[in-house]
């Protein structure tokens, strides 16, 4: 090419104006051209996208579907949501039990692409879905009981919680599977792809050893969350939630079930109770009214950091700073 080039451009009979030309085609068959974005890829929400998006790194930023403090559950599909599903070659999603609103829009719009349902693949851990309002003190072990290291498809997705970016294991595991499907889909950057799945997974590791050492002063402390959102979390790292306000974010508790969780608080001694920003606080405000427990917020979104490949350490480490500084000694 550099050959045929440099004789093009030696040509006697070429005026001035196309020796220019050929002067800029010269130049540019000695660049080197960086890999380009040879794949669309489209991610249901921002924990999975920041993932996804450190895995593709300099080759490109994956689309992503539900922005803000938006509900996965609830969420409604814009036009040009439905166009970006249309086009992808790649989608990354949980599963229908967390992005409800995406499961037929898949089925029709992305019959073309490569799906990846997370909820789906070998060896994600898998927590069995918990019944909400107070759990029994023998809770945990119950749980532990039925940890699931998925190695199949025949599991009956309700069964399980999908909150499954929340452990650092899972988000490991994420990295992994992302960037063979990446390298399936667009092999000439598959180098690329597996060399910043390597960075990624050294971050994930570094970050988790950091949570660990921050929260096991800790992780005997009780505390109560909004809804039970944060399972993989408090499996990670062993802490000691004992029960969640709502059992249905969408549906308030009575004043029964107000009642039995404030004396709750008492019983098991509890030191906090975490608040969200998708959920107004007046409701705990009620509950922990005359007493001494503490509220912060919790967000296992991470609505307010930009996405990115930064997003999901900074949200990691937001529950990490609020579990240790309400639970901590004032």
């Amino acid at each position: 090419m550099q050959s045929i080039m440099r004789l093009l451009c030696s040509a006697r009979s070429m005026t001035v104006r196309k020796g220019a030309v050929c002067t800029a085609l010269c130049g540019l068959a000695f660049v080197s051209v960086p890999h380009a974005q040879a794949t669309d890829v489209v991610v249901s929400i921002q924990p999975i996208h920041s993932l996804v998006s450190g895995v593709m790194g300099e080759t490109g930023e994956p689309g992503l579907m539900v922005t803000g403090a938006a509900s996965p559950h609830t969420y409604q599909m814009r036009p040009s949501e439905a166009q970006a599903l249309n086009a992808a070659d790649l989608i990354v999603w949980i599963g229908e039990n967390m992005e409800m609103f995406l499961e037929r829009p898949i089925e029709n719009l992305g019959a073309d692409a490569e799906v990846v349902t997370l909820h789906e693949v070998a060896r994600m851990e898998l927590l069995p879905t918990r019944e909400g309002g107070l759990w029994p003190d023998e809770h945990d072990e119950h749980k532990e009981a039925h940890v699931d290291e998925h190695d199949d498809h025949g599991h009956d997705h309700g069964e399980f919680d999908m909150h499954i970016w929340l452990d650092p294991g899972n988000a490991s595991r994420i990295v992994e599977v992302s960037a063979d499907a990446l390298s399936r889909i667009d092999p000439d950057g598959a180098e690329i792809y597996f060399s910043n799945a390597d960075s990624m997974l050294e971050r994930i590791a570094t970050l988790e050893a950091s949570l660990a050492e921050q929260l096991e002063p800790v992780h005997e402390r009780a505390f109560v969350v909004f809804h039970d959102g944060y399972q993989y979390f408090e499996h990670a790292f062993g802490l000691n939630t004992v029960g969640a306000v709502a059992v249905d974010p969408g549906r308030p508790p009575g004043t029964k079930r107000i009642v039995e969780l404030r004396e709750a608080l008492v019983e098991h001694d509890v030191r906090c109770v975490f608040i969200e920003p998708q959920f107004p606080p007046d409701l705990v405000e009620t509950l922990t009214e005359g007493t001494t427990v503490r509220t912060a917020e919790l967000d296992p979104i991470g609505v307010d950091f930009e996405p990115g490949p930064d997003a999901w350490f900074e949200m990691m480490r937001a529950l990490g700073d609020a579990i240790a500084g309400c639970l901590g000694d004032p």
